[in-house]
């Protein structure tokens, strides 16, 4: 295993299964028909909105197995830069979403510090941003949030999110978080401007086919980020953003950033949503019909 391959889901069904128990919209099976068969056919790139909102397209590279909130971060970018994108809603794009207090909220806040050493479950970091809230990478007062700190991450994961952070944070919550299943309801979402975090134990190759794609291969406990489809391709497939920095290599399709490959839609839902742990977020009061502009996807 290579130096740069930092993990960080822990795999706890029994986990996933209490956190759904109190969620709205556990299962997104069951609130998929006002977008249902939308994303047929078509081509969604978050990441160049992303890039549009933001003036560039940040770059993670963890340090520590906190993956669950690295990937938790790109999903809330996501759904942060299409609603300013789109209507100029919420607050303006203030810096890239900061992952050491989503990720210390969700072993602490949420987990009551079950966890030894290093990880997350990808349901209690859906279950806290909706609770408390997600930060912008920038200062508040005495902390200084505007770099990634893997050593800050960790000490907070023992401890839990400072407590003067706790009110700030509840002003940016996620709305609606819910369960993904089938490559069909990834397409739809994502053609829909809402994000997705895939949390497994599939992992995959380091250098991109022809196509883009990355085989499957190996076994990573990883978290990561879907952050555009294309169901137009003769191979459909989604996006996957890894926490890696520059990790892989090869061709790539649609501008798409380093770090990232695409994943066929059969490997996306058989070995990855499969394992119960991915979830669509969403800054509204559940996912309802957008049409994002043809000039940035």
């Amino acid at each position: 295993m290579s130096d740069e391959m930092m993990f960080g889901w822990v795999d706890d069904p029994r986990a996933v299964e209490s956190v759904m128990q109190e969620l709205p919209f556990p299962v997104f099976n069951d609130v998929w028909q006002p977008i249902k068969d939308t994303g047929k056919g078509k081509v969604a790139l978050l990441y160049k909105i992303i890039q549009e909102v933001a003036g560039g397209f940040p770059m993670r590279k963890q340090t520590i197995g906190d993956c669950v909130s690295q990937g938790a971060a790109y999903a809330v970018d996501a759904i942060k830069a299409v609603d300013i994108f789109l209507h100029k809603q919420f607050e303006e794009w203030v810096a890239e979403t900061a992952t050491e207090d989503i990720y210390a909220g969700s072993r602490v806040q949420i987990g009551g510090g079950k966890i030894n050493g290093d990880g997350s479950i990808g349901a209690w970091i859906a279950d806290y941003i909706t609770k408390f809230g997600a930060l912008a990478r920038q200062k508040y007062g005495d902390i200084d949030l505007s770099t990634y700190d893997g050593n800050k991450a960790r000490s907070w994961g023992r401890s839990g999110v400072p407590k003067d952070l706790i009110p700030i944070a509840k002003q940016h919550p996620v709305q609606v978080v819910s369960r993904v299943d089938t490559y069909e309801q990834a397409r739809d979402l994502i053609a829909n401007g809402y994000s997705i975090t895939i949390a497994s134990m599939q992992g995959f190759n380091n250098r991109r086919d022809a196509e883009g794609f990355c085989r499957p291969e190996g076994q990573w406990a990883h978290q990561m980020s879907i952050l555009a489809v294309d169901d137009e391709y003769k191979r459909p497939g989604v996006l996957v953003q890894n926490s890696w920095g520059v990790w892989n290599g090869g061709p790539k399709r649609h501008d798409q950033p380093d770090g990232s490959f695409w994943v066929d839609a059969e490997v996306i839902e058989k070995r990855i949503f499969s394992q119960g742990d991915s979830w669509a977020f969403s800054g509204y009061e559940g996912f309802k019909p957008r049409k994002l502009n043809t000039r940035i996807i």
